[in-house]
């Protein structure tokens, strides 16, 4: 595929993801071996994360390139990646108004004095004059890329950022050139593309992300899209793709999870390029797997793909797509845990891949070991799957205990349940690699200490997961799981159900996290009413946003009910199928009738009973996952990861 001056060897394009690897604005050599792995794994190109292209913008989490304070590290950036036939695009883009973090930008700037939609930040109104020296910066910013061996840049036009918002007649209300019509919404766009274009020639890849449809009303729908982009499709670019959503109860639709339809958006790009004829134009949003990509391409939908989450998960996705090694590919989950980080101001992680920023990344295999133990692992979530494949790898002798007939503990059920069918592909890729290296497995059997002695093992790897804990309004003499079932309890016994059950189910919720909302929606199939009480202020509060967005839109759509800063007054406001709440701030009760079904999503507990009886007899344990401190999916990979590489 050829895109501007340059051949592309395949179709596939890292599209921009943040990694916030860099350090005070400079490169740092995780970062470069971030990009290595991807280029070493097959893709075509890379487009950057956002970088500091302006003399405004001095964000030390982006790499600098305007004050050309990074340059020797930009040149070593490109080098690396060129090295491996893959081309390295910069990011052009500028937040503008637009905040998803806590809090507001007192140093925002923008076309109008107009908050934002999320975070109702009011810019700095840029003048006439700014915006022209504005776009003078973004091009130098381009030339110093060139020179430092980068073959493009990516203009970022969509998302809500600031070329989105001067597009936008929601957000632009100008008088100047810059507003007003179509025309001057459009001409910082057009400019930047002229400008780049001029000062750094044809041998250089100029390309763009525009709006598709934002879901604001008054902003930019399908037909506006289309408009926007049959005039940038007059100017001198080498690309086009589209982002949907924007900085409003929509930015959520810039990174789909799998509560919709799999790649939502490739039709309605194909439709929105025909407006730009004769130029290439990439297939983005939600694509995880290589057929969805294959497909693009064959039926004439686009002409690149361009995979960003994907890629973080298995830098070799387009090298095993390739060999026909689907089997050994790890999926991206769609979880948006990678978001969830870099926002919170972390390095980017992944659920799936615990290797992400290592220097061996792409395709990487453990060694073999000199000296072959014998390790017993107890748990078949997935910390002890990781553990266990990763340890049979090396060359140990591995035996896998399993309470359940079945793999994967309580992600296998989360997976059971509304948008969570991609977090199957975690364990089954640790069963298949322990299948593949030779995993012994004793399923169905509750390991005791003395059974486990037996085997004489070197180390034992303790995977037994957590338990929820009663919630305090249950006294000791009441908790029965008969009676009061917890939900990861419920949703293991209520999933294989087709009844329906009828009534009111009752979700006491101290867990706010994905896991108890798809639950939510599983129960509202099967009884008449489902209602959450939560002790907070609101739920899914351990959600990233662009999670927690899609999850208040589905309880509300689907009338599932939500009573916040409450908790059930206690074993004595239940009675008669009825059960009395009290608001925890006021204390005003409300009753919840008709009332069938009372379960509860809580803080774990480690189910550690071996633990100390394993040590007792000398065994040396490592607990991981929730066995050691229960947390989430991307910290029981890492575990598992961590220790299976250890003993």
């Amino acid at each position: 595929m050829k895109i501007g001056p340059f051949t592309l060897r395949n179709r596939v394009v890292h599209a921009s993801m943040s990694t916030r690897m860099m350090e005070n604005s400079q490169v740092t050599q995780q970062l470069i071996d971030y990009h290595r792995s991807r280029a070493i794994g097959g893709a075509a190109a890379i487009v950057t994360e956002p970088l500091n292209v302006a003399a405004h913008q001095r964000n030390p989490k982006k790499v600098d390139v305007f004050n050309r304070k990074a340059t020797a590290g930009l040149r070593a950036w490109a080098d690396a990646v060129r090295e491996h036939d893959c081309h390295l695009l910069g990011q052009i883009q500028d937040p503008g108004r637009g905040r998803h973090e806590q809090g507001r930008n007192d140093a925002a700037i923008g076309p109008s004095p107009l908050p934002d939609d999320i975070s109702w930040t009011v810019p700095h109104v840029l003048t006439t004059a700014d915006v022209h020296r504005l776009i003078s910066e973004f091009a130098e910013s381009a030339l110093i890329l060139k020179e430092a061996g980068f073959s493009g840049v990516e203009m970022s036009c969509g998302h809500g950022h600031l070329f989105h918002q001067f597009a936008s007649p929601w957000s632009n209300i100008r008088n100047d050139e810059f507003g007003g019509s179509r025309e001057g919404r459009t001409l910082l766009m057009r400019n930047t593309i002229a400008a780049i274009r001029k000062t750094c020639g044809k041998g250089f890849i100029v390309g763009v992300k525009l709006p598709g449809e934002d879901g604001v009303p008054g902003s930019i729908d399908f037909a506006e899209a289309a408009a926007i982009a049959a005039i940038v499709g007059k100017c001198d670019i080498d690309y086009a793709t589209f982002c949907w959503g924007t900085h409003a109860d929509t930015l959520d639709w810039h990174l789909p999870d799998l509560h919709g339809p799999r790649a939502p958006f490739v039709e309605k790009i194909r439709k929105l390029a025909d407006g730009m004829p004769g130029i290439p134009v990439g297939a983005l949003g939600l694509i995880t797997d290589p057929n969805e990509g294959e497909r693009a391409i064959r039926d004439n939908l686009a002409d690149l793909v361009m995979i960003g989450r994907p890629m973080v998960t298995d830098p070799a996705w387009v090298k095993k797509s390739q060999a026909g090694r689907e089997r050994e590919m790890r999926y991206c989950v769609s979880c948006n845990t990678c978001w969830h980080i870099i926002i919170a101001g972390g390095k980017l992680q992944c659920d799936n891949n615990p290797r992400v920023g290592q220097r061996e990344e792409a395709d990487w295999w453990p060694a073999r070991v000199a000296k072959p133990k014998k390790i017993a692992v107890v748990g078949t979530g997935i910390a002890g799957l990781e553990a266990a494949w990763l340890a049979a790898a090396r060359g140990h002798d591995v035996t896998v205990f399993g309470k359940s007939a079945e793999g994967g503990g309580k992600t296998r059920l989360h997976a059971l349940l509304p948008g969570g069918e991609n977090l199957s592909s975690i364990y089954d890729f640790q069963l298949q690699m322990g299948q593949k290296f030779g995993l012994k497995f004793e399923m169905g059997v509750e390991a005791q200490a003395s059974h486990i002695a037996a085997l004489k093992p070197d180390a034992v790897i303790l995977a037994t997961g957590s338990t929820m804990t009663w919630p305090r309004f249950i006294p000791e003499d009441y908790r029965d799981p008969a009676f009061f079932p917890d939900l990861r309890a419920l949703v293991r016994d209520i999933v294989p159900k087709t009844a329906h059950q009828g009534g009111t189910a009752v979700i006491f919720d101290m867990d706010h996290t994905a896991m108890t909302y798809a639950a939510a929606e599983m129960l509202k199939k099967k009884y008449d009413d489902v209602v959450i009480v939560t002790p907070r202020e609101r739920i899914a509060v351990d959600e990233p946003l662009v999670n927690r967005q899609g999850i208040y839109r589905r309880m509300f759509a689907k009338g599932i009910k939500i009573i916040l800063n409450s908790t059930p007054l206690g074993v004595e406001g239940i009675e008669d199928g009825n059960i009395i709440v009290r608001n925890i701030l006021s204390n005003e009760t409300q009753t919840i009738e008709n009332v069938t079904l009372l379960t509860y999503s809580t803080p774990r507990q480690p189910s550690d009973a071996l633990l100390e009886p394993l040590r007792a007899l000398g065994i040396l344990v490592h607990a991981v996952g929730d066995a050691f401190a229960p947390r989430f999916v991307v910290n029981a990979t890492a575990d598992g990861h961590r220790v299976g590489n250890l003993v």
